[in-house]
């Protein structure tokens, strides 16, 4: 495997890399909000340093030049990555469901409101980190009214809905009315 392979998952983030005698010591910048689980930091040794990006902070994550100390320093900085970026396309996921919950309640009357339902599609979560997928997240569906209370959703409700069932139709999850 290449240098560049190796590497390539999180060259985004590398401000340098340099050598310590018997040492390798990876420098990173990472952006100041993102968090370092206290599980990665554990037998790790990380050094911070000034970046000229108040907005950024940097770390260096040191090890021996040794083949599994090198490894291990690798798979921690992208976990590291791996659970920051989940947790701003979660933020993101969150801000766009609020802003399709405001259009729904402000298009609806409350009668309608009263049986407004979530679906969850729920995948099992892919919690190893070790491996190069990222973590799946579960997917939120924002359907319409229960059908079961006979009730008629607004078009754009009632067709993501019909589209939902459809396709659950199709993978044999409900049967045919």
């Amino acid at each position: 495997m290449s240098f560049y392979s190796e590497i390539s998952p999180f060259v985004d983030f590398i401000h340098s890399i340099r050598k310590l005698k018997t040492y390798l010591s990876f420098d990173v910048k990472f952006p100041d909000k993102w968090v370092i689980p206290k599980s990665i930091l554990e037998d790790t040794q990380i050094v911070s340093f000034e970046v000229e990006d108040p907005t950024y902070k940097g770390l260096s994550f040191v090890c021996e030049i040794k083949d599994d100390s090198i490894n291990i320093i690798l798979n921690k900085i992208t976990k590291i990555i791996k659970i920051n970026r989940e947790k701003e396309l979660k933020e993101k996921l969150f801000k766009q469901m609020v802003e399709k919950l405001k259009v729904t309640f402000d298009s609806n009357n409350l009668e309608a409101l009263q049986n407004l339902y979530f679906d969850f599609q729920k995948d099992e979560p892919n919690l190893d980190l070790d491996d190069d997928e990222s973590i799946r997240t579960t997917h939120v569906e924002l359907v319409g009214e229960r059908e079961e209370e006979g009730r008629v959703g607004t078009e754009p409700l009632q067709v993501e809905d019909n589209r939902r069932n459809k396709k659950l139709r199709e993978r044999k999850l409900i049967q045919e009315a």
